[in-house]
């Protein structure tokens, strides 16, 4: 069964993927998923920091039978050469950075990607009305403030893929 969020990815067999951060046990089994739809002909590279994401990562492509690498760094300056990736995943970190590194971190999965490649977003999404006040397991941004992050970051086109059940996804170019 594929999830929600390897469709909304949308990665295939040689693809190269990086994701950027994987903070909870949910986003590092979709990094799992996506490894194992990449195959070994592809790549895909989580970058956080902290041994519990690494640890999580890890876990969870030996889980999967997936090989999923794993980089030491924060997701604002990443040490790595730009162009090198087809997708590049922004997964629930915008909610949780303010202003300047919301925006720094959009430029970074930009500059990650290949001339044709494409940013997916995946962040919480506020409930609208009285439901919006309500705790929620998942932190929630506006839709509105992850759209200009990326325009500002540089995307020439932005897109909101889904919203279910409180996660949303983005594509940008």
């Amino acid at each position: 069964m594929r999830s929600t969020g390897l469709a909304m990815i949308g990665a295939r067999t040689g693809d190269r993927v990086i994701f950027l951060g994987a903070p909870g046990p949910a986003d590092a089994t979709l990094a799992a998923e996506v490894a194992a739809a990449t195959g070994l002909s592809g790549r895909t590279l989580v970058v956080d920091v902290g041994p519990e994401p690494r640890a999580r990562v890890e876990a969870a492509g030996a889980k999967a039978g997936a090989l999923v690498e794993f980089e030491w760094a924060p997701v604002t300056m990443l040490p790595l050469e730009g162009g090198a990736f087809d997708i590049a995943v922004v997964c629930r970190q915008l909610s949780g950075l303010e202003g300047h590194n919301r925006v720094a971190c959009c430029q970074e999965a930009l500059r990650m990607l290949a001339p044709k490649g494409r940013v997916v977003v995946v962040e919480g999404q506020r409930r609208p009305g009285l439901f919006g006040l309500l705790p929620s397991k998942v932190p929630g941004l506006p839709a509105a403030d992850v759209t200009d992050a990326l325009k500002t970051a540089g995307a020439r086109a932005v897109r909101t893929l889904a919203d279910i059940d409180g996660v949303a996804y983005y594509e940008a170019k």
